[in-house]
């Protein structure tokens, strides 16, 4: 059965403080918490992972290793996955597909996940990206939602999408700007190209990341 217990995501991840100064990545270990889900080897159910009242992003995974079967059609494949890595490991996901898959997990060593919820985005945001040196707030905005899409875009046709919940006021208070600043700062950004939103309320990236960000794992996944 899993146990759960917290982690700072700088600890879990140290990718995540790169950017950060000596007090900022102090303030990061001590806030930037996520709940942990212990594995022990064995087949594990992810979708009894899932909480009704909670959304749920994926996880990290802090340490340990899993595979993941996918058979489609009567044809199985296997992929193995460890530290670092961000899954959503739910068993079906409708969006961009026709074909439905059949997808098991297996934990083959103890493994520790740490659980990337709601919570999360807003701690993860607030303290790990460093933004607050930036003084324009569209170059905050930018920063910001590169950073959610290196862990949780979507590659589609039309851009990397941002599958969150990041209305105009969240997005202030993650920046740490006004919600009308923020509302001019995306209007720019949207008619310059930099952006746009889907009808579902996703943002979409178009072009590439800000330089600040271009050696981080999203960019190296797309080159």
């Amino acid at each position: 059965m899993p146990v759960a217990d917290t982690i700072s995501l700088v600890e879990a991840d140290p990718d995540l403080g790169e950017l950060l100064e000596p007090a900022q990545l102090e303030r990061a270990r001590r806030d930037a918490l996520a709940r942990v889900l212990r594995l022990s080897p064995g087949e594990w159910d992810a979708g009894a992972a899932l909480e009704a009242d909670s959304h749920h992003r994926g996880f990290l995974i802090v340490d340990g290793l899993l595979s993941r079967t996918v058979e489609v059609l009567g044809r199985r494949c296997c992929e193995l996955l460890g530290h670092g890595d961000v899954m959503r490991p739910w068993r079906w996901d409708d969006e961009g597909s026709h074909v439905r898959a059949e997808i098991g997990w297996t934990a083959l060593e103890p493994t520790r996940l740490a659980v990337l919820d709601h919570a999360f985005v807003e701690h993860h945001l607030a303290v790990a990206l460093a933004i607050a040196h930036h003084q324009r707030v569209d170059d905050r905005l930018l920063l910001t939602l590169w950073h959610l899409a290196e862990r949780w875009g979507r590659v589609h046709t039309d851009g990397i999408v941002v599958p969150l919940p990041l209305g105009h006021q969240r997005l202030a208070d993650l920046v740490g700007a006004q919600r009308q600043s923020v509302t001019s700062a995306l209007g720019g950004l949207t008619r310059d190209g930099s952006i746009s939103r889907r009808d579902d309320g996703n943002w979409v990236l178009h072009g590439n990341p800000p330089a600040d960000l271009r050696h981080h794992r999203l960019v190296a996944a797309l080159s």
